[in-house]
């Protein structure tokens, strides 16, 4: 038997058993390990008798469920062995995950940290969310001529000014000319790989993250970014925090935060950078601005 067909046999066993476990019952019990008595079950128990196999069907699925189990054995450690004889499928409809017993016989819930975790904590009594809007976030220092160089530095995983004094070198193509020739953008990037290389850049990422980030030079379009989203704890009148909900990516400062119809939303945003670009330039967090 190849192992297609053990995989067939396993996917069988367990999806059957899966689904006699529905409607609020727990799942069959888990079929007896490998060398522990019975064997593997294509079926779930007590459905040949519900099928009505005949004694040659019943004969045929013995056969299989014997092959399957000396495959098995041949495939799986010592240690797997063992650890299969106290595996439980998951119920149906992503409950919670079953106990499974100790030395002792008894059972213990998996710990907490593997439980879903909900984006927005439940709120104090008296306190109430209201979404707030960002503005700006997107200025650059003259100096960069427009090119977000925090950003770029921070993917590149280099500081600002190295990339800075690298790019200092490169002489980008004129106003109206299409971009460089080919003979320029090679030499550009050969300045630029001499200088970030001993910073551990390698040509690929230089590519990756100068692909990321270009836009159309001298237009009004930025780089590739996603605003964020956040809200404001208000209770009696006044805001007395704030909740990111998602941290956004591609600000190179930080945002102005304004709460409509409220005065009083001066706040303090905290900025993340680093390589990974869908986090690279997001809020990590906003604080009251007269918070002590």
């Amino acid at each position: 038997m190849n192992r297609n067909l053990i995989a067939l046999a396993l996917t069988l066993q367990f999806a059957l058993g899966t689904v006699s476990g529905q409607e609020g019952q727990p799942p069959p019990p888990p079929p007896p390990p490998p060398g522990g008595g019975g064997g593997i079950h294509v079926l779930p128990r007590g459905a040949d008798k519900a099928l009505n196999l005949t004694a040659e069907q019943t004969q045929q699925l013995k056969d299989l469920e014997a092959e399957v189990q000396a495959k098995v054995e041949k495939i799986l450690t010592p240690a797997q062995l063992e650890q299969l004889k106290t595996f439980r499928p998951q119920p149906p409809g992503g409950g919670e995950r079953p106990a499974a017993p100790d030395a002792k016989g008894a059972t213990k819930r998996p710990p907490a940290e593997d439980a879903p975790k909900s984006v927005s904590q439940s709120l104090p009594a008296g306190v109430t969310r209201v979404p707030v809007e960002f503005t700006g976030g997107h200025e650059t220092v003259p100096v960069d001529h427009g090119r977000p160089v925090k950003l770029i530095a921070a993917a590149l995983g280099v500081q600002d000014e190295v990339f800075r004094v690298a790019f200092s070198n490169v002489h980008p193509a004129g106003p109206g000319s299409g971009g460089p020739s080919e003979s320029e953008a090679r030499a550009n990037k050969a300045v630029l790989m001499n200088a970030l290389g001993k910073h551990g850049v390698t040509n690929d990422r230089l590519n990756e993250v100068s692909n990321f980030y270009r836009y159309p030079p001298g237009s009004r379009n930025l780089w590739k970014n996603q605003p964020a989203a956040a809200s404001a704890l208000v209770k009696d009148g006044a805001i007395i925090g704030y909740e990111v909900t998602s941290g956004g990516y591609g600000y190179t400062t930080a945002p102005t935060v304004s709460v409509p119809g409220m005065n009083g939303a001066a706040a303090k945003v905290e900025l993340a950078f680093g390589k990974d670009f869908v986090t690279n330039g997001s809020i990590s967090g906003i604080t009251v601005a007269n918070a002590q």
